[in-house]
């Protein structure tokens, strides 16, 4: 215990334990992948292997390290990431509430000036100033926000390219994400989505799922209004919007305008509630479509807020780049990127985990001081629990590896003679 300071075993302890508790009928070798995928993320705040690698510090030459944790990402199989997945799935479920808010994203990784990775494809670049198409790969990604509706437990990550073999299409991605979610869930939610995602397909998969949806629509759809085919946003110019709400949109307050009209979908005949949302900073109102039936004020708000936390999945993804560093990732291969992924995945939802229990959990509140954050009061905490579980593992002198040891000799029980 001597090379360690109190915070930094705690911390180690929590990392060990949530580890063996994702890895739990998986082989020994997967096991201390894991773990040590798990500690080095967290210790160096990254997805670079050479940086998770001397984060262990292993008393091996570096190079080695790095070769042992790149072969590993290419030795999981489909069926033990299926196990660390459902394991996962198990320690997360008792964060949701009754009716929970699932969010669906796609967004995208660049490899601008990458050239020898696998299947590369085009993406646009959103961080560009002019929108420009690199080299790149999609990112399906699904989150379900815990019981306050603030922190993002993301369920389901994976990186594609449309010139792979394998590729079907965006759409079998983003169904089986629906998928997923529906399983860890099982039970009714909410699910959100973008406008992308302002397809039939979609529209007509989440609806046979019975799930309540909240889905932006593009300007160019149509619908029945009492009957008679109309643009979207042709009739919202119609509108002013009577009810009234306080709205946070792109880190700045509104007051924004609500109005709702209940309309039939042409192609299905099936009736909807479409809400219009003015005000904000964008010059076209918003349009959303929701199987939600409204009745109320109340219910008119309800939606509009649902549509609104999809900036909490926006924030997670971009935590995911800038803490981790997740954009500059140096594997090759479509699976090692995936199950790279997937370490980062479980690592961000242990720290989801925790900013949960904060109230029943001093270590999080460790964590937070030891961040040197100087916001208190923010609504998803990656950041901070990032950077505060850096510092506190910056203390250690030995990785978790020397944990492990210790643990092992607390066991051997001492030989005693009877006299």
């Amino acid at each position: 215990m001597n090379n360690f300071t109190i915070n930094t075993y705690e911390m180690k302890r929590e990392i060990e334990k949530f580890s063996k508790k994702v890895t739990e009928n998986l082989d020994k070798v997967s096991k201390k992948f894991t773990m040590d995928m798990q500690y080095g993320m967290s210790k160096s705040k990254s997805c670079l292997i050479s940086e998770i690698s001397r984060a262990l510090d292993e008393k091996i030459n570096l190079k080695n390290t790095i070769e042992r944790l790149c072969d590993n990402l290419v030795r999981l199989t489909e069926e033990q990431r299926n196990t660390i997945k459902n394991n996962y799935y198990k320690e997360i479920k008792k964060y949701f509430g009754e009716e929970p808010v699932a969010i669906f994203d796609d967004s995208d990784i660049s490899k601008r000036y990458g050239k020898k990775f696998e299947d590369l494809d085009k993406v646009i670049d959103a961080s560009s100033s002019n929108k420009e198409t690199v080299n790149g790969y999609h990112v399906c990604e699904a989150v379900i926000l815990g019981k306050n509706e603030k922190q993002p437990f993301s369920v389901y990550s994976e990186i594609y390219s449309c010139k792979s073999k394998d590729f079907v299409s965006m759409n079998k991605y983003t169904t089986d994400s629906i998928d997923t979610v529906i399983n860890v869930l099982n039970r009714k939610c909410n699910m959100v989505f973008d406008r992308g995602y302002d397809d039939n397909k979609i529209i007509d998969y989440v609806d046979k799922s019975e799930n309540y949806f909240v889905i932006r629509m593009k300007d160019k759809r149509n619908f029945l209004f009492k009957g008679k085919k109309k643009n979207a946003y042709q009739e919202s110019l119609k509108r002013k919007g009577k009810v009234k709400m306080e709205l946070w949109f792109e880190e700045e307050k509104y007051e924004a305008s609500l109005s709702h009209t209940k309309v039939t979908l042409p192609y299905n005949k099936k009736d909807y509630e479409l809400v219009f949302v003015y005000g904000l900073s964008e010059e076209r109102p918003l349009i959303l479509l929701t199987n939600r039936k409204i009745h109320s004020k109340e219910e008119v708000i309800k939606v509009v807020r649902l549509y609104f936390y999809r900036w909490r999945v926006e924030e997670y993804f971009r935590s995911k780049k800038q803490e981790y560093d997740f954009e500059n990732m140096r594997v090759r291969t479509l699976k090692a990127m995936n199950n790279l992924n997937l370490m980062l995945m479980i690592h961000m939802g242990h720290m989801a985990m925790l900013i949960e229990d904060m109230d029943k959990k001093l270590l999080t509140l460790k964590i937070i001081d030891a961040s040197k954050s100087l916001k208190r009061k923010v609504l998803v905490w990656f950041y901070q629990m990032a950077r505060g579980i850096k510092e506190i593992l910056s203390n250690a002198r030995k990785g978790i590896k020397a944990l492990e040891n210790i643990e092992t000799r607390e066991k051997v029980k001492q030989l005693y003679f009877k006299l």
